[in-house]
């Protein structure tokens, strides 16, 4: 029997992006739908990597998502203020495995945490390319610490 995730807490996090919702994320059920959680860690990892000028270079390697999970806790609506936790599980020698958490301004538990796989790839011959050092050590910030 598959034992089910705890939720993340917000001080697990270090590191956070605000996000808005827009008003067709809802569903007919009245809460954001489950699709546009993925959307949500999709561009805060993006925005993170940007603002750090990580993977932004013409002539390095890009990162493709190999994998994305989600586990969901807790419904979001249209009002709720929302910021992704953002974490680093491991950093590997051309792959990154990222924990993002979506919380809400009411709880200090998790709606929704995930796993996103980004694999670093050559922009020409499309293979895995191995992270430098210098990029390690910028997302080696994100390190969750082990409990």
């Amino acid at each position: 029997m598959m034992t089910r995730p705890v939720p993340a807490l917000h001080s697990a996090y270090s590191e956070f992006i605000p996000l808005s919702l827009r008003w067709n994320d809802v569903d007919k059920y009245g809460h954001v739908n489950n699709a546009v959680h993925f959307q949500l860690f999709d561009t805060a990892v993006n925005n993170w990597l940007m603002k750090n000028g990580l993977f932004q270079s013409e002539t390095g390697p890009i990162c493709l998502v190999a994998r994305h999970s989600c586990d969901f806790f807790s419904e979001v609506h249209m009002d709720d203020q929302v910021e992704i936790g953002l974490g680093i599980k491991q950093i590997g020698t051309s792959s990154i495995v990222y924990a993002p958490a979506l919380f809400t301004s009411r709880d200090e538990k998790a709606a929704a945490q995930g796993e996103y796989i980004h694999v670093a790839i050559d922009r020409k011959t499309r293979r895995p390319s191995p992270i430098d050092e210098a990029t390690k050590a910028v997302l080696a910030r994100l390190l969750l610490k082990s409990p």
